[in-house]
C-alpha cells in the first residue's frame, strides 16, 4: 500500500518546512488520505488495531489531523468523540476541547503524525485538566524525530504507533530510488532519541 502513499504524493520528496519550524527531506501528509477510500479504509484499519486491546470510553482527535479519525474511529466502535482545539475559542462557549469528556474518563488521544510531539502534549495536558484520565495516544506515522519519547518522558502517556518513518522507508526504498533513499535515512539517523 506505500506504493500508493508515494504515487498519490500522500509522501512527498523535497525541501518542506515542518509545522516545528524544522526542515526535512520529506512530508507525509495523511490530510489527502481523505480523497481516497481505499487508502483511508486501509489507515483506519491500523488505527483499530492499535486500540484493539486498550480500555477507553472516549476517542479525542488532536486538531487538526487528527479529527478526521479520531471521528472515523468513533463512529465504527461506537465510542464517545471528542476533540482539543489549538487554543479556546475566543466565542460562545469558549472551550478548548469539544465533545464527550468528562471528569475521570478514560481516553485515547488520536492524532496522524507525531514529530517533535508538541501537539499532543499541549492536548494531554488540557485533557488532565478537564479531568480525563488518558490511558494511550495512537498515531498512524512517527517521523522518529523524538517526539513519542517526549510525550512519554513529559506526560506519562505511552504513544503508539502503526508505522515508524524508518520501516515506511525500506519499505519504497525502490520507488524512491538511491539517492532519495539515503537522504532520507541519513535525515532520521540524526535524531537520537
Amino acid at each position: 500500500m506505500w506504493d500508493e502513499f508515494v504515487k498519490r504524493e500522500i509522501i512527498k520528496f523535497g525541501d518542506f518546512q515542518l509545522s516545528s519550524g524544522g526542515r526535512s527531506p520529506y512530508y507525509v501528509d495523511l490530510r489527502q488520505v481523505l480523497a481516497y477510500p481505499d487508502l483511508l479504509r486501509w489507515v483506519i484499519g491500523k488505527y483499530s488495531n492499535l486500540l484493539k486491546d486498550i480500555e477507553f470510553d472516549v476517542i479525542v482527535g488532536v486538531a487538526t489531523g487528527g479529527i478526521p479519525y479520531a471521528s472515523i474511529l468513533g463512529f465504527n466502535m461506537f465510542r464517545p468523540i471528542a476533540y482539543v482545539r489549538e487554543s479556546k475559542k475566543w466565542y460562545g462557549s469558549r472551550r478548548e476541547i469539544e465533545g464527550a469528556v468528562w471528569q475521570g474518563a478514560r481516553v485515547v488521544v488520536v492524532d496522524d503524525v507525531i514529530t517533535t510531539g508538541e501537539s499532543i502534549v499541549d492536548a494531554v495536558g488540557k485533557l488532565k485538566e478537564a479531568g480525563a484520565n488518558v490511558v494511550a495516544a495512537a498515531v498512524f506515522l512517527d517521523r522518529q524525530q523524538c517526539g513519542a519519547q517526549r510525550v512519554e518522558r513529559e506526560t506519562g502517556t505511552q504513544v503508539r504507533s502503526a508505522y515508524r518513518m524508518g520501516e515506511v522507508l525500506e519499505d519504497i526504498r525502490d520507488l524512491i530510488g538511491p539517492t532519495r533513499y539515503r537522504e532520507v535515512r541519513e535525515y532520521l539517523e540524526k535524531f537520537k532519541c
